[in-house]
């Protein structure tokens, strides 16, 4: 009864808001989980539940799935229920194969642990409890496994959110143990036969060259499936290019510039001198486990900074070239790798907005040189891309 009675007072607004470090949007927030929970407690608000939901376009897209779930466990208007439910699917970030949201809390969301992880999970976890079918609701569950899978944890309330909503995509998509056989065929010839019976764990694959087709055909593909359980396929194309590539947006925005060490533009270098190189990348919504592979052209030679036979003096000048607003290691590229013909840089999750890096590369031999554009993919949805212009590169003696 204390706990219910403290709920009430925050939603009334009977707390005193100087204590904490709270806006006025962080407020609403707070407020409508106080109206979720008394509502799973059996003493919802109405009143208060309604006086919010007309002020729905102020929530945030968490306050707004609170909202609605407080309505639901307090039997509230189906209206408002579909006009909240309405308002948080046109805001959802669709990619080829996953589906999040992007959390709009604000800076202040940092009090309450708001995260896009946490605002996804639970908008899912909210569509399978009021029984939703949307088909999006696969997708989404697929970007949280993803997520899941770089196992760091910005807060516990990201865990206690994730394994709610998949516990609950587990409950109701997986209520059929998998007994069932299964052809694949494409152009109708058949690619794959076999069966499940009983392990979800179990993963088929099978490769098959596409050379005998006719090119500009459409070909139809065709999945059998005798039985009952759930099946999920995925189907990839690979390709080798005939030509000259030219530069690609399709996710990602990549930029490469060479330049000296005084940052002026290179248009040739002198054999033995150092060049910067720097990569742009331009992010516009979180992408989870991104490679980027910058290959070196013939003659040049990446620089590895952690030897101490390099010159502090140029390292010092490259660090001066660096932003001064770095961000937190969870945001950017977490491992680098310096080959002899390529630079690789890895990120567990790159947040919206610019990336910047910046390596110091050796002119060795003199000559032309090609260099292949720079291309940053998804590791696990290679469709989302981008690839940087080929240029040229002339060392000279």
């Amino acid at each position: 009864d204390r706990a219910a009675v403290y709920l009430s007072d925050i939603v009334r607004g009977n707390v005193n808001i100087r204590h904490h470090p709270y806006d006025s949007r962080v407020w609403s927030t707070t407020r409508a989980y106080a109206l979720y929970v008394l509502a799973l407690m059996g003493k919802p608000e109405p009143a208060f539940a309604e006086k919010m939901f007309a002020e729905k376009d102020s929530l945030s897209l968490f306050a707004k799935t609170l909202l609605l779930k407080a309505l639901h466990h307090g039997k509230g208007a189906l209206s408002a229920q579909a006009a909240l439910l309405t308002d948080l699917m046109n805001k959802i970030t669709v990619t080829s194969d996953s589906a999040h949201f992007e959390d709009d809390e604000g800076r202040s969301g940092r009090w309450i642990y708001s995260s896009n992880l946490r605002t996804t999970a639970l908008i899912l976890q909210s569509l399978l409890e009021i029984g939703s079918d949307n088909p999006l609701t696969h997708s989404i569950a697929h970007w949280l496994v993803e997520k899941r899978k770089s196992k760091r944890w910005i807060s516990t309330q990201e865990n206690i959110h994730l394994f709610h909503a998949l516990n609950d995509y587990f409950t109701r998509e997986e209520k059929v143990s998998p007994d069932y056989s299964i052809v694949l065929s494409l152009a109708g010839d058949e690619i794959l036969k076999d069966e499940i019976r009983g392990d979800r764990n179990k993963v088929l694959k099978t490769d098959t060259p596409l050379g005998h087709l006719k090119g500009g055909d459409t070909v139809p593909f065709k999945i059998r499936l005798r039985g009952e359980g759930s099946l999920y396929y995925d189907l990839r194309l690979h390709y080798a290019p005939a030509g000259a590539l030219a530069p690609r947006d399709e996710g990602f925005t990549i930029i490469k510039e060479m330049s000296t060490l005084d940052g002026k533009p290179l248009e040739s270098v002198t054999a033995g001198s150092l060049v910067v190189v720097t990569l742009r990348i331009i992010v516009p919504r979180e992408s989870l486990f991104v490679v980027c592979n910058d290959p070196l052209p013939a003659g040049l030679e990446a620089v590895n900074t952690d030897f101490s036979t390099e010159s502090e003096e140029d390292l010092r000048r490259l660090e001066d070239m660096e932003d001064s607003d770095r961000r937190g290691w969870w945001t950017g590229f977490n491992h680098i790798e310096k080959h002899d013909d390529r630079v690789l840089l890895f990120a567990d999750s790159l947040t919206p907005g610019i990336h910047t890096y910046r390596y110091l590369a050796r002119a060795l031999t003199f000559g032309t040189f090609l260099a292949p554009g720079t291309k940053i993919e998804e590791m696990y949805a290679p469709e989302v891309f981008g690839r940087a212009a080929e240029r040229t590169v002339l060392i000279t003696r």
